[in-house]
């Protein structure tokens, strides 16, 4: 009889330690359950923060070439108002299709800090010529071109001075560009502003279509604060949304 009643306790204590590790394997499953769902939900939102981001992003980009490309008709529209400026002209130019500044140069840094737009009536957008950049000349050579980095205008106490196209860069190339014509400083991080310092000085080679650089200019850059605040965010984002995909394929 001992015998039996030993073989039954045996039992229970088997039977409760099956019921205990059921119980606990369903824990673990109900534990596992809702921390898979809840994974879930943080991907959701991390994927649903990416997906507002680069929609923004998106539309900055699209904003911005529209107005790249809506550059030259704003320009002629501005210089069809350029008397409504109030920027001083030289005397005798007013009727030309681009006046001469009556400025002295550090009047124009001035204006490009504070009011840049004023100046485009007064502007000929340029680039450099294919034979700068293919290294066919050793001269720094600009040429008139619509979507141009970079303006010239005349001054008439100070003659030809070349400024930036104002607004960010957002290309290596363009910064790469502005570095044969001026000595440039600043944190180089991608989309970047640009700060004028000094103008570069050009000589007329075709009055108002080919210049030649004759002294750099200087310029001070830093980085876009809104271009690389939303960058930065997707990046870290993106890292998140890859971190979360990494845990719930493991």
């Amino acid at each position: 009889m001992s015998l039996i009643s030993a073989r039954m306790a045996t039992d229970d204590k088997i039977y409760d330690t099956i019921k205990f590790l059921l119980g606990s394997v369903k824990k673990l499953s109900d534990s596992f359950v809702e921390s898979e769902a809840n994974v879930k939900r943080r991907f959701d939102g991390v994927a649903a923060d990416v997906e507002e981001l680069r929609l923004r992003l998106e539309g900055l980009e699209r904003d911005w070439n529209d107005r790249e490309h809506t550059s030259e008709g704003e320009g002629q529209r501005a210089r069809a108002s350029a008397v409504e400026t109030h920027l001083p002209m030289a005397q005798g130019t007013a009727e030309y299709r681009i006046p001469v500044l009556n400025l002295s140069e550090e009047a124009i840094v001035e204006i490009y800090a504070n009011t840049p737009i004023l100046l485009e009536p007064f502007s000929r957008p340029c680039s450099l010529t294919g034979r700068t950049l293919s290294g066919e000349i050793e001269e720094v050579e600009l040429e008139m071109f619509a979507q141009g980095t970079t303006w010239v205008v005349e001054s008439q106490p100070a003659g030809w001075l070349l400024i930036p196209r104002p607004g960010s860069l957002e290309r290596k190339t363009s910064l790469q560009s502005l570095e044969k014509l001026y000595a440039i400083s600043g944190v180089r991080q991608l989309p970047v502003q640009l700060h004028l310092l000094r103008p570069a000085r050009l000589t007329a080679v075709v009055v108002g279509r080919r210049w030649q650089l004759r002294e750099k200019g200087q310029l001070s850059v830093s980085p876009d604060p809104l271009r690389v605040a939303l960058s930065d965010r997707m990046a870290t984002l993106e890292q998140r949304l890859s971190s979360l995909e990494a845990k719930k394929t493991s």
